[in-house]
């Protein structure tokens, strides 16, 4: 592989929901996080889990099976 080749090279993170799988470009890709406390909210929505503290920000956690 040459020089030409390696920029075009494109990278994606893809997962799987179900049966199905999706990719998004890394450049799109803030950070990828284990397993953290979810602490649920009141009268949310039932695709939303709840929501965690990263960083010192709140944010919400979305079941992406139910939501899509």
């Amino acid at each position: 592989m040459g020089i030409e080749d390696i920029s075009s090279v494109k990278t994606y993170l893809s997962f799987k929901i179900g049966d199905e799988e999706f990719g998004a470009h890394v450049s799109k890709v803030l950070s990828i996080l284990g397993l953290q406390k979810i602490t649920k909210v009141p009268k949310s929505p039932d695709y939303m889990k709840g929501v965690i503290n990263l960083r010192e920000m709140v944010l919400p956690v979305i079941d992406t099976c139910f939501k899509f």
